[in-house]
């Protein structure tokens, strides 16, 4: 059976898409490895600068232990980018779960996308699944890193 010549180049359209999107997700897990960090590095000095403060001034010395929220805060912060990185890298296996798929054979063969859509840099079409809210469920990210 002959494929008709748009429905190739459709094909090789979204093939070259999932390869963008292999370098746009790679760079998304990267970007949010950089916040995860700076917010890491920000809460400690927020933190330090914070006690530093209330220690350094003898009427507000009682009150030290309210810093003591400040790196919860953060913990909370940190914990929701860690949800959108963890998507990305969701995202990523599942792409290269269909590249070493019976499906990537079956997409050549009827030359179109069998299995799979593409541009999802953050995995939201996985929202919903138990694997995605196990995965990236905030609440799991803060109490287990």
């Amino acid at each position: 059976m002959e494929i008709p010549e748009v429905e190739q180049q459709s094909f090789n359209y979204r093939l070259d898409c999932l390869k963008i999107e292999i370098d746009l997700v790679d760079r998304a897990i990267s970007r949010l490895e950089t916040i995860t960090q700076n917010v890491k590095n920000f809460s400690v000095v927020v933190w330090v600068a914070s006690i530093t403060v209330f220690l350094g001034q003898a009427e507000l010395r009682k009150f030290v232990i309210i810093t003591a929220i400040l790196p919860i805060l953060f913990w909370f912060i940190d914990a929701w980018w860690v949800h959108h990185h963890r998507g990305a890298f969701l995202r990523m296996k599942k792409i290269k779960e269909f590249l070493n798929s019976e499906d990537l054979t079956a997409s050549f063969k009827q030359q179109k996308l069998v299995n799979f859509s593409i541009l999802d840099t953050f995995g939201e079409q996985y929202k919903g699944s138990r694997q995605y809210e196990n995965y990236t469920n905030v609440q799991k990210i803060m109490l287990y890193k």
